[in-house]
């Protein structure tokens, strides 16, 4: 019923301030009950006011109050309007004084209808219309499979899938039923003009209208309504009548904000005139936001050109000289389509502060800009947050605004219907539940049952879904299975008893979501409607009661509970009026419905009034006045948009096809010419609605500049130092906390803080207390990682040389936080393929790969594809490497074999355990000449690949020792012929693989070696462990996990 972003709430749109009428005011005021006409003026002419007076002159002067009837283009202008007219009469009213162009026509119809004694109608939303539609165009592709397609091969099934495509479907069907277009005059229209759309167009708008017309009740869209409430009131007897009700009595009709009616608005004003209904349109077009719905500015002139005399109110009562001459810059660049009688010349007034641009580096800084200027306003100035607004040209950068302005702790909301119910990640999350419960559990992706567990409903992170795939792996490796974590994670959601095996808390929640699928599919399987579903979907979520009393504290995460919590009763009334239409309908189709629909539900309620920032665009801000307005992101490209519309089915050829014979269509450039006046028009609007100060932003950088509605504005300003730190507690704190850290601070600064900050403290600020600092708190342990008091200290050959290169890095390992990559995960696998592979031929060791390469997850396809190649090279080289082997003499004589020594420590008959060095080695190979040599293999790209830089590598001198030790049953007897590591990734370009061997031990290096595994067990039982920042944790190449630990936070540089 109302366009996009045309929802604002009473609290923002509040009267004007009061000033003293001026003459032409009052001549408007005191013009006969019956008098016709429009009345023009620039914004803040106070045309409302005048519009509110004459109705408390008119009522003052004997005229029943039910025969005076106020229009306005939207139900949301009409409802604060109402509120304004019951004060301006004070008397009591059988009914509202004011009502939308929408609800005077549903009304006139539905008196119609019921004294024909048919059933009421009821008005189809928009996101109803948009599953019609859906519904349509998928049966369309399902037919074409064995049937010839009615639509033109350009307009193939891709496009004809796409949410645009339904939407300009919609918007031209609107239009149709705005100008009267039956099917049958469309087709021969379409023929006429050789457009082949609108013959295919003609088909479906009959099958839509069938459709509709078979629904339960008697469902109109808002076009179809006032179209019809025309008709109604040119063929009604005259006067008072029982077909029009209440509305037979109105003698008197005023419109406010006339520029935006439609065209159907236009003849509905049009058929009550005929009835001799006095009518005064109040209106400036030259501020119209309404053209991509079909309020063209030639509808006011038609409505002036209709209703005679022009009345002009000269006066501008808002803002300030500067703003008014910047508007009156603007609007004489608009085209004169009409009505001009308003217009005014510059004064060329001084420029002053009223009026100031900002052009920021980057989208960041301009959040940054718009949240310090708006404190600014309200902590400095004293400014009310609900007399300060945000406009920006679309409801993307609203929604924008809206998260960062928030995240700044600038109370901010945006007004409107905003986004599509399926755009709404609760309702996403749930809808995405129900659906996946209502196929067969086959069809379930591993990927999708990833998606729920992450989503509103698992209450996951991927930290706790890889936690949860390492516990069922673990599990299942233990039970002697081989299957992927991805695999065990979608059976455990289809047998949720799976989940019990694993006793955390990822898995307990993991299986609440499981049995919810379950219960979901049980009721649908029982013929749960749409409504029953989610019911049970939110139910068995248990996010009411969290969410709820998150939505009564302050700050963002109250203000997303909010959000959510209104998005999930819009879901439920969505759902509700589905099943009411129809009681048997499959739930599916209501599910596919709000996922696939980019339409927003209208809101039947206008958000409850609080002091917040309001966040409009242009259509929005109708009717609105605030002492601060920010116009947002007014960029290159975006603003102004001279993009067109309607170019894929020709809809802007409608009107003039249907009224104009033989009309030349308008090229490209006047086309074009129209959108930058459309444009124009919403610019000035929004530079229109501010009393004190008016800020225009943009981003100026290497990719995108200030828009040329900049030549319009004062030079554009930097951002200045004060905007670098936010005006609110929150930023105070963190201002003093730098000053006082920074070395380079003046003593004098350092101390000033200090108390700053202690001030703040005492007022329980968060942040302030130095207790609260991170690092500042004293450790939650100090107990050693290893105590040999209750354990044995147990050294990985292969972690010995992380610990020696960063023991930071080494304990963040150690504590569980290495993620693994990819990479490590083909090592691995390659690794386990060595030693259980069938054969050592090429294939048998590919196979073996492949038998577990479904353990590993991708982003992508192609990288999949990739690293298989990687992987297959990789066991080539491997296989070369066993040929040769072979061919030379050698004889494995041991594949992973466990190996454990006890390693003497000087205090050892203190404790009850001790230090162990154990692991596995991958090959023990014998040679021709009775030498042992222990290889392991390495798959990375970083590994030493010579003789030198392995002279003191730890992992194969542990092996050795190993070997000295007698560890190793099946070396007994041989000599020792060292270690080697099998690195098949070498540098080399030639080289299919190097083997970088150590010599055998000699008692100088077998002491030394001994030496370094004591050094790290002091280390592994300390409580203390160093990260050596120059050599190792900055160094990038270093890949290590101690990285992210040594950067400095950024407020320190």
């Amino acid at each position: 019923m109302t366009d996009r972003g045309a929802a604002v709430s009473a609290r923002a749109v509040e009267a004007p301030t009061e000033h003293r009428s001026d003459a032409a005011q009052q001549a408007v005021v005191a013009l006969p009950a019956a008098a016709s006409g429009v009345v023009v003026g620039a914004p803040g002419s106070g045309k409302t006011t005048t519009l509110v007076a004459r109705v408390a002159a008119l009522v003052a002067a004997g005229i029943d109050p039910d025969a005076i009837l106020v229009l306005t283009p939207s139900r949301q202008t009409a409802t604060v309007l109402r509120d304004r007219l019951a004060l301006a009469v004070g008397r009591a009213t059988s009914g509202a004084l004011a009502r939308s162009v929408a609800s005077f026509a549903f009304q006139i119809v539905r008196g119609a209808e019921v004294h024909a004694g048919n059933e009421p109608p009821q008005l189809l939303t928009g996101g109803d219309e948009d599953q019609i539609i859906q519904d349509l165009l998928d049966g369309d592709a399902e037919d074409e499979g064995h049937a010839p397609s009615r639509w033109p091969e350009w307009l193939g099934p891709a496009i004809r899938g796409t949410r645009g495509f339904r939407t300009d479907v919609r918007t031209f069907l609107a239009e149709c039923a705005t100008l009267g277009i039956e099917p049958a005059q469309l087709r021969a229209l379409g023929e006429a003009h050789t457009l082949p759309a609108w013959i295919s167009l003609a088909s479906f708008y009959t099958e839509y209208l069938r459709v509709r017309a078979d629904m339960r009740g008697a469902h109109r869209d808002a076009a179809g309504l006032v179209r019809e409430a025309v008709g109604i009131l040119r063929v009604a007897p005259a006067g008072p009548t029982p077909v029009l009700g209440a509305f037979g009595r109105v003698r008197v009709l005023l419109i406010d904000d006339a520029q935006e009616l439609t065209l159907g608005g236009v003849e509905l004003v049009e058929a009550c005139r005929a009835r001799g209904v006095a009518v005064l349109a109040f209106g400036d077009p030259d501020v119209g936001s309404g053209a991509f719905r079909g309020a063209m500015p030639e509808n006011f002139a038609r409505l002036a050109g209709s209703l005679g005399a022009i009345s002009v109110l000269p006066t501008g009562h808002r803002g300030t000289p500067v703003q008014t001459d910047l508007l009156r810059e603007v609007t004489q660049r608009i085209g004169a389509v009409g009505v001009v009688a308003h217009r005014a010349a510059p004064t060329g007034s001084a420029p002053d502060e009223s009026v100031q641009a900002f052009a920021l580096r980057s989208a960041s800084e301009e959040f940054d800009a718009i949240a310090r200027l708006l404190r600014e306003r309200h902590v400095h100035d004293g400014v009310p947050w609900a007399q300060c607004a945000v406009i920006a040209h679309d409801t993307r950068q609203v929604a924008a605004l809206e998260a960062e302005l928030t995240a700044r702790e600038v109370p901010a909301r945006a007004s409107g219907p905003g986004r599509a119910l399926g755009m709404l990640r609760p309702v996403r999350d749930l809808l995405r539940l129900v659906e996946i419960a209502t196929r067969d559990a086959a069809t379930w992706t591993s990927d999708e049952l990833t998606d729920v567990l992450l989503g509103t409903v698992g209450g996951l992170d991927a930290i706790d879904v890889r936690r949860l795939r390492t516990a069922l792996r673990h599990t299942e490796l233990a039970a002697g299975g081989e299957r992927a974590g991805r695999e065990l994670l979608a059976s455990a959601m289809t047998q949720p008893l799976e989940f019990d095996l694993v006793d955390t808390r990822e898995a307990r929640r993991a299986a609440r979501t499981a049995r919810t699928l379950a219960a979901l599919r049980t009721e649908f399987d029982g013929g749960g409607s749409a409504h029953e579903l989610l019911w049970t979907a939110w139910e068995q979520s248990r996010l009411e009661k969290p969410w709820a009393e998150a939505a009564r504290g302050t700050g963002p995460l109250a203000e997303q509970a909010g959000r959510d919590l209104d998005a999930v009763v819009a879901l439920f009334e969505a759902a509700k009026r589905f099943v009411e239409r129809g009681p048997d309908a499959d739930p599916r189709v209501f599910v596919r419905g709000i996922l696939d629909s980019d339409v927003a539900e209208d809101r039947l309620a206008a958000p409850p009034p609080e002091q917040s920032v309001r966040l409009l665009t242009p259509a929005g801000a109708l009717g609105t006045e605030f002492d601060t307005v920010v116009v947002a992101g007014v960029q290159e490209g975006v603003w102004p948009n001279t993009r067109l519309r309607g170019g894929l089915l020709d809809t802007w050829r409608l009107a003039d096809a249907a009224t104009r014979v033989d009309a030349a269509a308008p090229g490209i450039l006047d086309r074009r010419r129209a959108a930058m006046h459309d444009e124009l028009r919403l610019f000035a609007r929004a530079v229109s609605r501010s009393r004190s100060r008016l800020i225009v932003t943009a981003v100026d950088d290497d990719d995108t500049g200030p828009s040329v509605l900049f030549e319009f504005l004062p030079t554009p300003q930097g951002a200045t130092r004060a905007m670098e730190h936010p005006l609110s507690l929150r930023g105070l704190v963190a201002l003093h906390r730098r000053a006082l850290t920074d070395p380079y601070a003046a003593p004098r600064a350092r101390e000033r803080a200090a108390g700053q900050l202690a001030l703040l403290a005492d007022a329980a600020v968060a942040g302030a207390a130095p207790m609260q600092w991170y690092g500042v708190a004293a450790p939650t342990s100090t107990a050693p990682l290893r105590d040999l008091a209750k354990e044995d200290v147990r050294v990985s050959p292969s972690r010995l040389h992380a610990l020696e290169e960063c023991q930071l890095n080494w304990v963040i390992g150690d504590l569980g936080g290495d993620p693994g990559g990819t990479t490590a995960g083909i090592g691995t696998i390659i690794h386990a393929a060595l030693e259980h592979a069938e054969g050592q031929d090429e294939e048998s060791i590919w196979n073996a790969v492949m038998a577990r390469w479904g353990e590993l997850s991708f982003e992508a396809d192609w990288r999949d594809r990739a690293e298989q190649t990687r992987a297959r090279d990789l066991v080539r080289r491997l296989h070369l490497y066993l040929r040769r082997f072979e061919a030379a003499g050698g004889v494995l004589i041991g594949a992973e074999p466990h190996f454990e020594v006890a390693i003497p420590v000087d205090d050892a008959d203190t404790y009850e355990h001790g230090v162990i060095l154990s692991g596995y080695i991958d090959r023990v190979e014998l040679m021709p000449d009775d030498t042992v040599v222990i290889v392991d293999l390495k798959t990375g790209k970083r590994e030493p690949q010579t003789d030198a830089k392995v002279l003191d590598n730890p992992q194969l001198a542990a092996y050795q020792l190993a070997f000295e030790s007698g560890a190793i049953p099946e070396a007994a007897g041989h000599k020792p012929g060292g270690a080697a590591l099998l690195v098949l990734r070498p540098t080399a370009a030639r080289a299919d693989y190097v083997t970088p061997r150590q010599p055998p031990f000699d008692d100088e290096r077998r002491d030394a070696f001994l030496g370094r595994i004591s050094d790290a067990v002091v280390v592994m039982r300390g409580d203390h462990f160093s990260a050596p920042y120059e050599e190792h944790c900055r160094d990038e190449h270093s890949y290590g996990l101690c990285r992210i630990h040594t950067i400095s936070a950024v407020s320190a540089s």
